[in-house]
């Protein structure tokens, strides 16, 4: 089971947790230092042959790639991918280095090259399963303007993440469709919102003085990280989830989408974005 963004957090629950139910656990982390505490933890816990550790800044689609890449060298088969890594910035825009919004950047096109890339290793498992996070915030900043998806104009910190969450549900909706038409139906797709838990999500957004006095009225309302990891967990191991696909979930259980954030051509618009944009960073030669 691969869980991304496991060096602190959710993710780290997420997998210490699943560590000690007898899985063997491959942990991503952006920060070395961090991962590598998450890794010792874990191996003091179980057999060190159950844990592995890759480090990668997932705001870049060369390391997304390089991350599976080098995960796919090692594994045959991947059973579970927890596609929890994400981000929050501040209140001006910022680019990567090959020049995506960050937000985007990390909650979007990396989930999305991750899961394109490992859908290799993914079908050779009995029954694998993909579990993205999302967030209820998808339902924030009203209509998303998809002639602008980066938010190159009109940019504020809460549509990118709001939008960000609001694209990344599609993403994983339209993932069944495709490897339903490769005749593939070993690979289940369903994402999560793990309610507002005290992670470093907002170390950089939480920077600003107004975000900070926010952040402090609300910490007492936030969910502990065991509460947050629960539903990733839940669909990872569930087997009453078993063959469950292209589903919203919180608390363990599902949750309807609201239909005024959901179409069927949006949800093109952005597969297709994410698709023209990861081109160059996709295994061509495979038939998806």
């Amino acid at each position: 089971m691969l869980v991304t963004g496991a060096s602190n957090g959710i993710g780290r629950e997420t997998a210490i947790t699943l560590a000690k139910e007898g899985h063997k656990v491959i942990i991503h982390g952006r920060n070395a230092e961090r991962t590598q505490a998450v890794y010792d933890e874990i191996a003091e816990l179980v057999d060190e042959n159950n844990v592995d550790q890759y480090i990668a800044d997932l705001s870049l689609k060369s390391e997304v790639k390089k991350l599976a890449d080098n995960i796919k060298s090692k594994y045959k088969q991947l059973d579970v991918l927890i596609n929890n890594a994400g981000g929050q910035f501040g209140k001006y825009r910022e680019v990567t280095s090959e020049g995506h919004e960050k937000t985007m950047a990390i909650n979007i096109i990396a989930p999305f090259l991750l899961t394109y890339e490992l859908l290799d290793i993914l079908k050779e498992s009995h029954s694998a399963r993909v579990v993205t996070v999302s967030s209820s915030s998808y339902s924030m900043s009203g209509q998303a303007p998809l002639n602008d998806i980066e938010l190159e104009h009109n940019y504020s910190m809460a549509k990118a993440y709001a939008y960000s969450k609001r694209y990344i549900i599609w993403i994983m909706k339209h993932f069944p469709k495709l490897v339903y038409q490769k005749g593939i139906d070993n690979i289940t797709f369903n994402i999560t919102e793990p309610g507002s838990a005290d992670t470093g999500l907002g170390r950089v957004s939480t920077q600003d003085t107004y975000m900070k006095y926010l952040y402090k009225l609300w910490k007492p309302m936030m969910w502990s990280t065991e509460k947050a990891a629960a539903t990733n967990i839940y669909l990872a191991t569930s087997p009453n989830v078993e063959g469950v696909t292209g589903k919203f979930f919180g608390n363990k259980k599902e949750k309807r989408i609201k239909p005024k954030y959901y179409s069927v051509e949006a949800e093109n618009i952005i597969w297709d974005y994410c698709m023209n944009v990861t081109e160059k960073f996709r295994n061509l030669k495979c038939s998806y």
